[in-house]
C-alpha cells in the first residue's frame, strides 16, 4: 500500500472515531484497525510465535486468531454490558429496593458500562439502565484500562470504579519507545510507556466491590465486601512473588520452550507493519479468561466394610476459589462403585434437569463446611452465602450485611486481611465457618470421606470430581420478575444449567 493511500485509510479512521459519541473514549472497531491482525495475509508468521505454551503441552495457532482484538471481543469484558445474568440481576435489585433504584443501576454502569457511565460521571451525572447507548454497550473496552491514571491506584477511593482516566489522552502500555505517529493519527492520542498497566490495583478498581446494606426504603445501614478479589490477592502470596493479575489474566504469548515469545503488536490497516516498529515481548494475551485452577489428590484404602478416602484440593490462583461474584460455587462429586458397576456411595450428586445438588442432610438454609462426611446426603461445597441485618439468607446485594459462609479455597500463603487498605477496618476477607477444621488452610484443603461396603462386592473404583457453577440454582430462581432481562434469563438458564468439570481423579481399592 502507498504512503498517499494509507494516508487515506488513516484518515477514514478518524472520521469514524469523530463519530463515536464519546470524546473521553475510542470505539474498539477503531483500536482493531491496527490491532487485530498479526502478520500480513500470505506472509509467513514470525517463526518464534508459530507456538502458544500451555503449561503442559504447546500446540500450533493461528496467530490472526490472538490478536488482542480477536481475544477481547470474545471476553467477558467485551460483553460486560451484555450479559443476561447481569442484566437480570440489576432488574432484581431495583425491583427488590425500588426507592434507591438510580444509585443502584449508576453504581452497577460504572464498571460494567465504565465508558459511557464515567462520561456522565465527569458530567457530575448518574447513568440509568434504560440511558445505555453504543458507548456503554461496548462494556469495558481498550481505551478504559489503557487510560486509567495510576493516582489513586490501592486506596480505598479507588475501588467500586473509583478508577480515574487520565486527561492527556495518554494510551498506556508495558513497552518502551512506542511509535507514536499511527496512533496519534489514527485516534489522537498518544502511546505511552507506563509500568501502572501491569500493576494489579489498576484490575482492583473494578475486581474491589463495595456495596451498602439497605433497607427496603432505601435507608444505608452499613456495607458489605461483595467483591475482594484484589484485597484476596493482597492477602496472598503472589505479589511478594511478583505474580499479578495480568500475569494469568492476560498471560503472555509463548514459545514452545515456555519462554516469552515476541510478536507485532500492531500492524497496518490493511494487514502489513509500519516500518519502524518491531516484534514485542512479551505479548500479553488478551483472553481475561478465569482462572478457576486448582489441584486434586484423591487415594484411598479399606478395611473389612470401612472404606475410606482423602481427597485434596489444591488452589492455584491467586485469590479465592470461586472468587468475585457470589452466585459462584465449586464442590464435589464422590462415588464409589463394586464390581458390577452399581453405586454403593454417592454425595454431590446433581441434578441434569435443574443442575441443583440432589441431597441434603437437613433443612438448614446452606450447606455447612464438611471436614469429614460420612452420608451420601453431606456435600463438600466451597462457596459464599450472604446474610441480611437480621441474619437471613437473602440474595439481595443491597441486603446483604455480613457472610453466614465463606469457605472458598484460599490462595497459597493466604493472611486474611494482611494486605487491607486504609478505610476498609470494618470489612474483612477472613473465612467463615471454618472453624475446627485443621486441614482447611491457606492454598488447599482435605476432606476426608468414609464409606461402608460390602467386602465381598470389590474390587470398588473411588472418583472424585471438582465441578464448578458460575450461577447457583438458588440464585438463579430469585430472579423471578415480571421484567423482560429476567424473563430472557431464565430462558437462557435452562438451557445452560450443566455444572462445569474442572478436575477428576479415580482410583481402584481392593
Amino acid at each position: 500500500m502507498s504512503r498517499l493511500a494509507m494516508a487515506a485509510v488513516l484518515f477514514a479512521a478518524t472520521l469514524a472515531a469523530q463519530e463515536w459519541p464519546s470524546e473521553r473514549f475510542v470505539s474498539a472497531e477503531v483500536c482493531s484497525d491496527c490491532h487485530a491482525r498479526l502478520y500480513e495475509p500470505g506472509s509467513p508468521p514470525p517463526r518464534e510465535a508459530a507456538i502458544v505454551h500451555h503449561g503442559q503441552s504447546a500446540a500450533p495457532v493461528d496467530l490472526n486468531s490472538i490478536g488482542p482484538y480477536a481475544l477481547w471481543s470474545a471476553s467477558m469484558m467485551a460483553n460486560s454490558a451484555r450479559d443476561p445474568y447481569w442484566k437480570a440481576k440489576v432488574r432484581f435489585e431495583t425491583r427488590t429496593t425500588p426507592a434507591a433504584a438510580e444509585a443502584i443501576e449508576n453504581t452497577c454502569l460504572s464498571c460494567h458500562a465504565p465508558m459511557q457511565q464515567y462520561d456522565r460521571r465527569a458530567e457530575g451525572q448518574t447513568l440509568r439502565f434504560d440511558a445505555l447507548d453504543a458507548v456503554g454497550e461496548q462494556g469495558v473496552s481498550c481505551t478504559v484500562c489503557h487510560q486509567i491514571s495510576p493516582e489513586n491506584f490501592g486506596k480505598a477511593d479507588s475501588f467500586t470504579a473509583g478508577f480515574v482516566i487520565n486527561e492527556q489522552r495518554r494510551i498506556f502500555g508495558p513497552h518502551a519507545n512506542p511509535f507514536p505517529m499511527p496512533m496519534r493519527m489514527h485516534t489522537g492520542r498518544m502511546p505511552t510507556q507506563a509500568d501502572h498497566i501491569l500493576d494489579s490495583a489498576l484490575c482492583g478498581t473494578c475486581h474491589t466491590v463495595i456495596t451498602p446494606t439497605l433497607t427496603a426504603g432505601g435507608e444505608q445501614t452499613g456495607r458489605f465486601l461483595e467483591q475482594a478479589t484484589y484485597l484476596e490477592w493482597l492477602d496472598s502470596s503472589y505479589p511478594r512473588s511478583n505474580k499479578t493479575c495480568q500475569s494469568c489474566h492476560l498471560a503472555p504469548l509463548e514459545n514452545a520452550a515456555g519462554d516469552p515469545a515476541a510478536m507485532y503488536i500492531a500492524h497496518t490497516p490493511h494487514g502489513g507493519f509500519f516500518p519502524p516498529t518491531r516484534p514485542r515481548k512479551p505479548f500479553g494475551l488478551h483472553t481475561f479468561g478465569g482462572a478457576n485452577v486448582q489441584g486434586l489428590g484423591l487415594d484411598a484404602e479399606r478395611d473389612g466394610d470401612r472404606l475410606t478416602a482423602r481427597v485434596r484440593l489444591v488452589n492455584s490462583a491467586g485469590h479465592k476459589l470461586p472468587t468475585g461474584f457470589p452466585s459462584r460455587r465449586l464442590w464435589l462429586r464422590f462415588a464409589v462403585t463394586d464390581a458390577a458397576g452399581k453405586i454403593v456411595f454417592e454425595s454431590g450428586a446433581w441434578d441434569p434437569a435443574t443442575g441443583e445438588i440432589l441431597a441434603r442432610l437437613d433443612a438448614t438454609e446452606f450447606e455447612p463446611h464438611r471436614d469429614v462426611i460420612r452420608d451420601p446426603a453431606q456435600t463438600a461445597i466451597y462457596e459464599a452465602e450472604m446474610a441480611a441485618a437480621d441474619g437471613g439468607a437473602t440474595h439481595s446485594l443491597m441486603r446483604a450485611a455480613r457472610w453466614s459462609k465463606d469457605n472458598r479455597l484460599l490462595p497459597l500463603g493466604f493472611v486474611a486481611d494482611r494486605g487491607r487498605p486504609d478505610g476498609l477496618e470494618d470489612l474483612s476477607t477472613a473465612p467463615v465457618g471454618v472453624e475446627g477444621d485443621a486441614n482447611f488452610r491457606a492454598g488447599a484443603d482435605q476432606v476426608d470421606y468414609i464409606a461402608v461396603v460390602e467386602p465381598g462386592g470389590g474390587p470398588w473404583t473411588v472418583t472424585v470430581e471438582a465441578l464448578f457453577q458460575s450461577i447457583k440454582p438458588d440464585h438463579a430462581g430469585a430472579l423471578s420478575g415480571p421484567t423482560a432481562e429476567e424473563e430472557t434469563f431464565r430462558k437462557l438458564f435452562r438451557s445452560v444449567d450443566e455444572p462445569a468439570l474442572i478436575g477428576q481423579e479415580q482410583v481402584v481399592v481392593r
